[in-house]
């Protein structure tokens, strides 16, 4: 089981050394943190590691080259994933990028799966001026669906973190009638689903 995870994606203005979101409990920590630009991310994760996070999750936006920069940073000392897209996305997640481009005001919802965590209570909304990011913490993968199927008419985007896997993003993906592009962390190297989940 993971003990101490940190979730980082970017915002605009935003302050790293924050915790957006924190959950914590007998299952262990997590916390969602942001960085106002990518080149904030390595110094952020080198003093993750040296604070003792043995796991991070990187969000889809920063993309391979940032999310090996940062595998490069940990130093093997941590777990460090990144969401990425299944096929049946990337039509979605080009609109969605080319949308937020534009400036459209659109709306991603982040699910992280905390087990014990309680979705009604453990949930952010980010307000920015071209829509806003929903953070929701959720017990388990069916509760990760279940909130997605009830959210999936406002949003343009989900991704999920602390699963362990594609098996884990189906049923949010079918919930959403695939109507929403649904990502997912990978890991490079052997999954740590091995390891539990956080």
């Amino acid at each position: 089981m993971t003990k101490n995870r940190v979730i980082i994606y970017e915002e605009a203005g935003a302050d790293p050394q924050a915790d957006v979101l924190s959950v914590e409990n007998h299952h262990g920590r997590t916390r969602v943190r942001a960085v106002a630009e990518p080149a904030q991310l390595v110094q952020l994760v080198t003093e993750l590691i040296g604070k003792g996070v043995d796991r991070i999750e990187l969000c889809g936006g920063f993309g391979a080259v940032w999310h090996a920069r940062a595998r490069q940073a940990a130093g093997g000392q941590a777990e460090v994933g990144a969401i990425y897209y299944g096929f049946e996305s990337l039509p979605g997640v080009a609109s969605y990028k080319e949308r937020f481009e534009a400036g459209e005001t659109l709306s991603e919802a982040f699910l992280i799966v905390h087990e014990g965590a309680d979705p009604e209570v453990n949930r952010v909304v980010r307000e920015r001026d071209t829509g806003s990011t929903t953070l929701v913490a959720v017990p388990d993968e069916a509760s990760a669906a279940a909130v997605a199927g009830k959210m999936a008419g406002e949003l343009q985007l989900i991704e999920l973190y602390g699963a362990p896997g594609p098996d884990s993003a189906a049923p949010v993906i079918a919930a959403v009638e695939a109507g929403v592009p649904v990502g997912v962390t990978a890991w490079a190297g052997a999954s740590p689903a091995g390891r539990g989940r956080g």
